[in-house]
């Protein structure tokens, strides 16, 4: 094997004829494109085999040892993303037509066109790289959405973590339940990425925005001609979702005339287009969400008892933030990073009083609610740290109108909190000088005295060193 060529690219290219091998390898070297050199089928096999591995192969159809064919299918079982461009002398189509079947992304005819294989190789390193980078982002996406990176330490959350672990890696048709805003659909994200179908499509339909009328063109797709308007064949979000996941989000919402359809394909794994008469096959992964009782729901005849049995295997309950509240503040300062950091903003940090306020709000919206109000703050401030009165106003009302108390305290007692917590909010962000945080708040620097007075608002002394 003998290479040429200083790039940081590599090709490997098979030929039984050294001229040619010699002048293709001669030509790429003036484009700064590395060629290791190979005479035979069994030495091509054996490079590959012993890594590292090419960016490209240029592959010869007709070798004395091997079929190109043959290598080919070779390449493509070890390494199926790896660029291939073959050349033949042959004028037979269907050895061309099996070629690219598999996987080859161009060829080339003998004798060749020399500035033809410079740009050939050319745009298959460019596609190669572009698939490295899908790759890259593939692997990415899989560490996001790992368990281990949904956020929270309370058992609770641990509970979901565990049941994820264990219910991802199967093709069990899952249910997701909670309350709006509870990160169902990372969930679902996280089953699908922790399973076999992790390289496929993750396709996410929200059943509650589905229109009557198109919903079964939506799903299934429909060919030309099927309605006006249908000017061309259109694929549906099973087609879509083949060798993936898809995911019905608030299936409770689902219209009743689409349920039977939808429980049709789920069990056969087969459907019609719309105006079309052969049935298209699909393997698919289901996962469902619902913040709805679906057993209440099948009890008043408003969603079909054999598909909640098809959709429900495995019951995967998300926990609301009230009942996780020890989660908040682990929640908000993953927000805190990833807001700053998406805005390009210096790291923030909250001070204790806002963080007070946020771990006694009862958090109707739960973690959407929280990403907003942590979204918001940051938007309002103007240095790197995050006070209570950058928080949404709702959040400043005591715990009187949580409403995990609801039926206590007052209205006097509900002002007073709500002032003793933006005077205080300003008295920090101002260095605990009066006058400055009586301009801040709009009063005068007697009032702020006399506020703080009449509230028990103190300042605890700074700790000496010892």
């Amino acid at each position: 094997m003998k290479t040429v060529g200083n790039s940081g690219h590599r090709v490997l290219y098979v030929e039984d004829d050294p001229d040619l091998g010699r002048l293709v390898q001669t030509i790429l070297a003036r484009e700064g494109i590395g060629v290791d050199l190979l005479a035979s089928g069994k030495e091509f096999l054996r490079t590959l085999a012993a890594g590292p591995y090419p960016d490209v192969c240029l592959v010869d159809l007709n070798l004395p040892d091997a079929s190109g064919l043959e290598l080919l299918g070779a390449l493509r079982q070890a390494h199926p993303h790896l660029p291939a461009i073959v050349l033949t002398a042959s004028e037979a189509v269907q050895d061309v037509v099996a070629a690219m079947k598999l996987g080859a992304v161009d060829y080339l005819n003998k004798p060749m066109d020399l500035q033809r294989i410079v740009v050939s190789v050319r745009n298959a390193l460019r596609l190669a790289e572009d698939r490295r980078e899908i790759a890259r982002l593939q692997a990415d996406l899989r560490d996001a959405y790992a368990p281990e990176h949904l956020v929270g330490s309370s058992s609770a959350m641990e509970r979901v973590r565990e049941l994820i672990r264990k219910a991802g890696p199967s093709d069990v048709a899952v249910l997701v339940q909670g309350e709006s805003g509870t990160g169902k659909e990372l969930v679902a994200r996280a089953l699908h990425f922790c399973s076999t179908r992790r390289e496929g499509p993750f396709i996410p339909l929200n059943c509650a925005a589905l229109s009557e009328s198109l919903a079964e063109s939506e799903l299934f797709g429909h060919e030309k001609g099927a309605f006006t308007g249908a000017i061309g064949r259109h694929l549906g979000h099973f087609e879509h979702a083949d060798h993936g996941t898809i995911f019905f989000d608030e299936i409770g919402d689902m219209p009743q005339p689409l349920q039977a359809k939808i429980l049709r394909a789920i069990q056969e794994r087969k459907f019609k287009r719309v105006g079309g008469e052969a049935e298209v096959a699909v393997d698919v992964r289901v996962i469902c969400a619902t913040h709805q009782d679906l057993d209440e729901l099948v009890r008043k005849g408003r969603f079909r008892q054999d598909l909640f049995y098809r959709v429900n295997a495995l019951t995967i309950e998300v926990p609301p933030l009230r009942r996780r509240d020890q989660d908040i503040p682990e929640l908000a300062e993953h927000f805190l990073c990833r807001t700053c950091r998406h805005q390009k903003r210096n790291p923030a940090r909250f001070t204790p009083d806002a963080l007070s306020v946020l771990q006694r709000h009862a958090w109707p919206g739960n973690v959407r609610e929280l990403e907003h109000a942590v979204e918001r703050a940051i938007l309002l401030s103007e240095g790197e740290t995050i006070h209570s009165n950058h928080l949404p106003p709702a959040l400043l009302l005591p715990e009187t109108a949580d409403e995990r108390t609801p039926e206590s305290g007052n209205l006097i007692e509900a002002v007073e909190n709500v002032e003793r917590s933006m005077i205080l909010a300003a008295l920090e962000r101002t260095g605990w000088v009066k006058a400055r945080a009586a301009r801040a708040l709009g009063i005068t620097e007697r009032m702020i005295s006399y506020k703080m007075l009449s509230l028990g608002i103190r300042r605890n002394p700074t700790p000496t060193q010892g």
